[in-house]
């Protein structure tokens, strides 16, 4: 498979979950949120040979808080809804990219 093709695949992949549940929170877009993580700071870069998908932190300074469990005396032991967003979704990442890819990733 070229490079090209396996680069194509991993953009398709990126914009296929930007929008998905895996990307906090889009029940709540339109009413407390915005959807500035996954429509503005969740990008993508190409490295060389090498695919990478990051949260631009000028953008979405908040990103970090959002995968993280809730500490604050403020939550009154809640759990946060979006703990562990961003490992689920390099989880599913992999997967869809190596279905389309017939292959699996290492």
């Amino acid at each position: 498979m070229t490079r090209k093709k396996i680069i194509n695949a991993c953009i398709a992949t990126f914009r296929e979950m930007q929008k998905t549940v895996y990307v906090p929170n889009p029940r709540t877009r339109g009413k407390t949120s915005t959807g500035n993580l996954a429509f503005n700071a969740l990008q993508y870069k190409i490295e060389g040979d090498t695919f990478v998908v990051y949260i631009d932190e000028e953008v979405a300074p908040y990103a970090v808080y959002t995968n993280e469990p809730w500490v604050s005396p403020h939550w009154n032991g809640k759990k946060n809804p979006n703990e562990g967003w961003w490992e689920r979704f390099c989880a599913e990442f992999s997967r869809r990219l190596a279905q389309k890819l017939r292959g699996e990733l290492k």
